[in-house]
């Protein structure tokens, strides 16, 4: 067994007003993202080729997917969750002063180790 202490984990910072913690085993990640300083205007999109499933665990985000006439906007608070598939873009906008997302990739994003 494997046992994450949140106090412990390294801190990363993707972005302004974001930290990053990760923990994940071989074939599975999950990162914890907090955003402070909201509300705050949606990053722009980014994408990958792995597939997300984003919990809120705090705050109230929009969640935007796609781009175009294909593109999704969700707005989300505490308890739901949002399936990101490979390769879709997609962003948040933070509604409240703060956020709290965890965020399950698989496989796991190397380019966050």
């Amino acid at each position: 067994m494997t046992v994450f202490i949140y106090a412990d984990m390294p801190v990363a910072t993707p972005a302004p007003n974001t930290l990053r913690r990760e923990a994940h085993t071989e074939n599975i990640m999950v990162t914890v993202v907090d955003l402070f300083n909201g509300p705050s205007p949606a990053a722009p999109p980014h994408q990958h080729s792995h597939e997300q499933i984003s919990y809120i665990a705090e705050g109230q985000v929009r969640f935007i997917i796609g781009k175009g006439e294909s593109q999704t906007t969700s707005l989300l608070e505490a308890g739901d969750m949002v399936a990101v598939p490979p390769n879709a873009p997609h962003t948040v906008e933070v509604l409240t002063e703060s956020a709290r997302l965890v965020d399950c990739f698989y496989p796991i994003r190397q380019d966050f180790l």
